[in-house]
């Protein structure tokens, strides 16, 4: 699994997983982030920390957590802050690059401020339930009009 898709995964599961919630949390009060605010910081303002990315790819998600997830959110907050301390939302760092492994997600309903740009195998949502795109860039015309003629709701 593509290693954004896996964070976009455990952003929506920090809200709707205890075990989850618990393991993210327990990497949060490490207080990684002083190596970017620290007196002596190792990484620069906007650069991603490492040891915290490593640390939550590392948390393995059951069969059972990925049926949970309903919506993929870019937004996902938690993990994208706790790797990059001063995300604001821009640059390609969190970026999909493949979907690959997404068919765990057999729940999934929604998907939300994603850009679809950079992914190449956009056809594997193709065959979910997903009923709703919101908020997205990158879609082509072609992806849009699938989703669409699916009974998609693209806006």
């Amino acid at each position: 699994m593509d290693n954004n898709l896996k964070l976009l995964a455990l952003g929506s599961l920090y809200y709707d997983d205890n075990e989850i919630k618990k393991q993210i949390d327990a990497i949060d009060e490490q207080n990684l982030d002083e190596l970017v605010f620290g007196e002596n910081p190792k990484y620069e303002w906007f650069d991603c920390i490492p040891e915290i990315e490593k640390q939550l790819l590392a948390i393995n998600i059951t069969e059972k957590q990925f049926e949970k997830i309903t919506l993929l959110s870019g937004e996902c907050c938690k993990t994208h802050h706790l790797i990059m301390p001063n995300w604001d939302g821009e640059g390609d760092e969190f970026a999909i690059k493949s979907f690959s492994g997404v068919e765990i997600m057999v729940n999934l309903k929604k998907l939300e401020f994603l850009d679809f740009a950079s992914a190449k195998d956009i056809e594997r949502l193709f065959e979910l339930g997903i009923e709703e795109i919101d908020e997205y860039c990158g879609l082509s015309d072609d992806h849009k009009r699938v989703f669409i003629d699916m009974g998609v709701k693209v806006s």
